[in-house]
């Protein structure tokens, strides 16, 4: 029983850490593309309008959604609680051993990822909630 809260805490540490690679990546990459984008004309509504769907998708991840998750629950219980599909970022394993891990992106690095064992709650972790 140890050893699965031991891989359950190497994957979620994995996650967290790969979470945090990705966002810079993104964050150098905005850089690089935003010249692109800005001289046409015809794309430059397009992407506007994209991001702000993405942030109408990203808003509404709190502490209170967060504290709401309990061990346990099925994936789609804390789908209805977050009210979005989350990214999933992790999957091993099959059947009771399957372990899967889940991120829901927010505003200003918010973010929650929540990691499932057989199907079940297992663990989770959140980032500038309020």
């Amino acid at each position: 029983m140890k050893n699965i809260y031991n891989l359950g805490f190497i994957a979620l540490l994995l996650v967290v850490l790969g979470c945090n690679c990705q966002k810079l990546q993104e964050l150098a990459n905005e850089g690089k593309t935003s010249p692109t984008s800005t001289p046409s004309t015809t794309s430059s509504p397009s992407s506007t309008s994209t991001p702000a769907s993405t942030d109408d998708k990203k808003t509404g991840l709190t502490m209170d959604k967060y504290n709401q998750i309990k061990n346990g629950m099925s994936y789609d219980e804390v789908k209805t609680i977050i009210g979005s599909e989350g990214t999933q970022t992790m999957s091993s394993g099959e059947g009771k051993y399957k372990v899967e891990s889940y991120k829901w992106d927010g505003d200003d690095y918010q973010f929650i990822s929540v990691v499932f064992m057989g199907g079940k709650v297992n663990s989770k972790v959140q980032a500038n909630l309020k």
